[in-house]
């Protein structure tokens, strides 16, 4: 890929991604309230939705990218 803006964009979701995916989830504080271990259950499962949607995203992307190289 050439230095665009779609370019820069995806690198910094990768960068954002790769810091994301570095995170330990040991370091999350322990649960102190009944709900709050709902409320984690919760957010992980939002979280893997967001992150399937996004992996969906830059799918669309790539297609796009190509399709343009091939018709350009």
């Amino acid at each position: 890929m050439s230095d665009s803006p779609l370019s820069a964009a995806l690198a910094r979701l990768d960068r954002a991604v790769a810091r994301i995916e570095r995170i330990d989830p040991i370091e999350r504080p322990a649960p102190v309230a009944p709900g709050l271990a709902h409320a984690y259950a919760e957010l992980d499962e939002r979280h893997g939705l967001l992150r399937l949607r996004i992996q969906e995203t830059i799918e669309r992307l790539d297609a796009l990218i190509e399709q343009e190289a091939a018709e350009g």
